[in-house]
């Protein structure tokens, strides 16, 4: 399992980029991007775990603030939920994946 949560962060560091709000690269990331692409790694057999993924939900209002972290739900079918912890890598708002775990914290 460790070895598979590796590979996934790997991976999900590439797929996560350039995620900001707005064509000028505005001040907040782009939730709606963010939720996608995670949903979409999550369910690659190359990139994530190859499952299937119900929904993803990032919050809104997250500005670019590079080290800046937040979570974002995962609902796999069946009502399981998980909550992707994510870090802002920098000022273009390139997005890092650090862990998919059980327990929400604020």
């Amino acid at each position: 399992m460790a070895y598979l949560r590796a590979t996934v962060l790997v991976s999900l560091v590439a797929a996560l980029a350039l995620l900001v709000a707005g064509c000028g690269g505005g001040t907040d990331v782009d939730f709606t991007k963010a939720s996608e692409t995670i949903k979409a790694s999550l369910e690659s057999p190359k990139e994530g775990f190859g499952v299937r993924v119900a929904k993803v939900e990032c919050p809104s209002g997250v500005a670019v603030d590079p080290g800046t972290k937040f979570e974002c739900l995962v609902e796999f079918p069946g009502g399981k939920i998980q909550y992707a912890k994510v870090r802002i890598r920098d000022e273009k708002a390139d997005l890092s994946v650090e862990s998919l775990e059980s327990d929400h914290q604020s």
